[in-house]
């Protein structure tokens, strides 16, 4: 490349130096300009260009230092051209701080010097120059400061006029201290009179700020209009009520001379007015809420009706849309605290949440009808007052949705002619529950209008539904209606959410999959009611199986909502199928076999063809489950574990003909070994090879022949469950026999075995014949290791751990190796 055309030109080829006209090639020469190469070209032409620029430079002072050494006038640059300092002097350290900040500094601490001077200048001075001499001295020293503050301003000096003016605010108090010292207001007390002297200085500090317009004499007023109430309230020693109702009426004065003069004053007078204010009104709220619990509240809730209307106000002031949300909704629950504050004393203590649950509901209907930029901090301020009141409920809450599950652990005892009560908590006191459906039910409207009021209709849908489905899942214990009369609740209210769930569907997929859930877990509650009473059980089990199974055919149900839902109908018609045989006075280990029949309808199911794939795998799950039960209850009697161990088996295996399902034939086949186990096990036959090794051998024999028509077959599924058969038993049978044959005869088939994996390269006889083999060979090792010395364990122990330390890295590299040779088998 030539390096005299070098230019780092985005624009042009750097080959051939045509413009180019497309991104990543050169039109003209055709060279490829993307990449990691292309970028380094781009750094290696740029690196070249300095090197160049200053090879040039170093070449032209080289030839002015020759003509200087031959006696040429060509002039020779030097330390003082400016060029040279430009090129030799290392770039000016950066400023940490700016001048002005500098000025600042030191103007402030000029100050403060002043005022500690002033001070100083008052408290030794207190017996040499007497009252008088000392206030006239600051007087003066006052209005100098004074006078010379709008000198400096005039002048552009305004960081010393703002200097000066804080110098005459402190010598000002020190005017109004030595004032005192000569008698004047001697009568008042201190407090008093520091409150009327900070009135005096605010009233001043406002007009000279009105002449000289400096930014720490309109903070100073506005501060200082804030000290004298404050100081009158300690004064006077007000209660906590008192105080913040007197608060609340100096935060809204804040705010209406801050509406009043927001064109006429600076900003920092407005931010200081707005300061003041908030930090007013935060203390006396906090201090109207301490109150709210005082024998007498009025003057509580009139401080907190207060707040929340200086907080609405404030709310209309402010332009930032965060911070007014946070105020508009900040009056909301300031309302259900006052309103709390005065019912309390005449409610009963169940029915206090209703206070905030129905001004919840009152003011999101309000806030629903302001204007959109309005709505979210009132709704906010709703929705957390209507949590308060749920929470307020939340042990009855719990207890009617929690408390029939204990009747999992003593079924169908529930006593004749019972109520809802005594069915799902017969020592529970439900005195409250009808006020809890009352709270539930307008939090439910309330979450309803907030959300549709925000345009979210999947929260309103959803919220609303499932606070108004615990309401009426609590109706039956709060009027304690019979028992059938409250099952008979729980399935109107699952159906009737199961048909709107199917309207909304189509039109409101995700307010549709909402309502959904709800009826899905309203009638597990209904299911898990049933079981206090056998004849409860016998019809709500499979109703509610049906509603789901209706549920889950919907159309425009997502398909992992109608896989959850075909489960949970497997789920419940299995349920319903045990406790039929149990009504039926089969005992547990026969119910079992009988699962065997859901079992098989669940797999029948997921085996038709026009099933979604989500679908299928929830009824698949469903009769997973259900082997998994039929199992545990039949665990007491071998034979009729054999036998569901057997029926699983066989409908794995039916399942395994489907293509997409191939995978489960090795767990059909470990579960017809499983029913062989335990039926070899309860005839306490000691030799399982006469029965296992024909099983093995068709196990091995149909794998080979699946191997063969599908050569992508894993050598795991081909031959897994057949090597299993013919090893596995007998290893466990050689662990309690004391002769050599067997054990000789195990370790020569699992010789064999691995032989044969390691011929043709398939993994599962490799790992299954090698890991027989070794606890074989441990097996026969075992009673000759207690004749050895101890030392000799010792010992080999030690051996081995050097063995490994000395060729650590190279045996790392063998594992490394012979893992990866293992994961590339068949």
């Amino acid at each position: 490349m030539n390096a005299t055309v070098l230019s780092p030109d985005p624009t042009r080829c750097p080959d051939c130096r045509a413009a180019l006209t497309r991104p990543g090639a050169c039109g003209a020469c055709g060279l490829t300009l993307a990449g990691p190469p292309a970028v380094r070209l781009w750094e290696v032409d740029t690196e070249l260009l300095r090197l160049d620029a200053t090879r040039s430079t170093l070449q032209a002072e080289r030839r002015g230092l020759l003509a200087a050494l031959h006696g040429s006038h060509v002039p020779v640059p030097t330390t003082a051209d400016p060029e040279w300092q430009l090129a030799a002097s290392p770039p000016a350290p950066r400023r940490e701080w700016t001048p002005k900040r500098v000025q600042n500094v030191l103007l402030g601490l000029g100050g403060l010097l002043l005022a500690v001077a002033a001070v100083v200048f008052t408290a030794v001075t207190y017996d040499r120059l007497g009252a008088g001499g000392r206030a006239a001295v600051l007087v003066a020293l006052t209005l100098a400061a004074g006078a010379a503050a709008p000198a400096a301003r005039r002048r552009g000096l305004s960081a010393t006029a703002e200097t000066l003016g804080a110098l005459t605010l402190v010598l000002a108090a020190l005017d109004a201290y030595g004032l005192r010292t000569l008698g004047l207001a001697s009568d008042a007390d201190p407090l008093s009179f520091a409150a009327g002297s900070a009135a005096v200085l605010a009233v001043a500090a406002g007009a000279y700020a009105w002449f000289v317009p400096l930014r720490i004499m309109h903070t100073a007023a506005v501060v200082l209009t804030q000290l004298p109430v404050l100081l009158l309230l300690v004064r006077h020693d007000a209660s906590a009520a008192t105080t913040g109702l007197v608060l609340a009426a100096l935060a809204a004065a804040d705010l209406a001379v801050l509406a009043g003069i927001r064109g006429h004053v600076t900003s920092d007078a407005r931010t200081t007015l707005v300061a003041c204010g908030s930090t007013v009104s935060i203390v006396g709220l906090l201090l109207s809420l301490g109150a709210a619990g005082e024998p007498d509240p009025r003057r509580a809730a009139a401080a907190l009706l207060a707040h929340a209307t200086v907080l609405g106000v404030a709310a209309l002031l402010v332009r930032d849309n965060t911070l007014r949300a946070l105020l508009a909704g900040a009056p909301v629950p300031l309302l259900a605290v006052a309103a709390f504050a005065l019912v309390r004393t005449g409610l009963p203590d169940d029915q206090h949440p209703l206070v905030p649950a129905a001004i919840a509901l009152l003011a999101a209907l309000l806030a629903a009808q302001l204007p959109r930029a309005w709505r979210p901090g009132p709704l906010a301020g709703s929705l957390l007052v209507s949590a308060v009141a749920v929470l307020a409920v939340g042990e009855q809450i719990a207890t009617g949705l929690l408390l029939p599950l204990t009747w999992l652990a003593a079924p169908w005892s529930l006593a004749d002619g019972a109520g809802a009560r005594a069915a799902v908590g017969p020592d529970s006191t439900w005195q409250g529950t009808v006020d809890t459906m009352v709270v539930l039910t307008a939090t439910a409207l309330t979450v309803g209008a907030a959300a549709l009021a925000l345009d979210r209709v999947r929260t309103a849908v959803a919220g609303a539904a499932a606070l108004a489905a615990a309401a009426v899942v609590l109706l039956p214990l709060g009027l304690d209606l019979p028992y059938p009369a409250g099952l008979a609740v729980l399935l109107t209210l699952a159906a009737l959410l199961g048909a709107a769930a199917a309207a909304l569907l189509p039109r409101h997929p995700d307010a549709g999959l909402a309502v959904a859930g709800v009826a899905t877990v309203v009638a597990l509650l209904a299911a898990v009611w049933s079981t206090a009473d056998r004849e409860a059980s016998l019809v709500v089990l499979p109703l509610t199986a049906l509603l789901m199974a209706a549920l889950s055919v919907s159309p425009r149900l997502p398909a992992r909502a109608g896989g959850a839902a075909v489960a949970v109908a497997g789920g419940l018609g299995t349920a319903a199928l045990a406790a039929t045989g149990a009504a039926s006075g089969l005992a547990a280990d026969q119910i079992g076999g009988l699962l065997l029949l859901a079992v098989a309808t669940l797999l029948g199911l997921a085996a038709v063809p026009a099933l979604e794939p989500t679908r299928r795998l929830g009824a698949e799950i469903a009769a997973s489950a259900a082997a998994l039960i039929a199992a545990m209850l039949a665990i007491d009697d071998a034979g009729w574990l054999s036998w569901v161990l057997a029926g699983a088996g066989l409908l794995a295996l039916a399942t395994a003909l489907r293509p997409d399902r191939r995978r489960i034939a090795g767990g059909g086949a470990l579960l017809l070994a499983a029913s062989s186990w335990v039926r070899l096990a309860d005839a306490e036959v000691t030799a399982p090879e006469p029965y296992v090794v024909p099983l093995a051998i068709v196990g091995l024999a149909l794998g080979h022949l699946r191997l063969r028509a599908v050569p992508s077959t894993r050598s795991w599924q081909a031959y897994g469950a057949g090597l299993s058969l013919l090893l596995l038993p007998s290893l466990l049978a050689s662990f309690d026999d004391e002769s050599l044959t067997r054990p000789l005869l195990l370790g020569l088939a699992a010789l064999a075995v691995l032989l044969l994996g390691a011929r043709f390269g398939l993994q599962a006889p490799l790992a299954l014949g090698g890991a027989v083999l070794a606890l074989d060979a441990l097996q026969l090792l075992a009673p000759y290791a207690t004749a050895l010395p101890r030392w000799m364990s010792l010992g080999a122990a030690g051996v081995l751990l050097v063995a490994i330390g000395a060729t650590y890295e190279q045996r790392r590299r063998d594992v490394s190796r012979l893992r990866a040779g293992y994961d590339a088998l068949v």
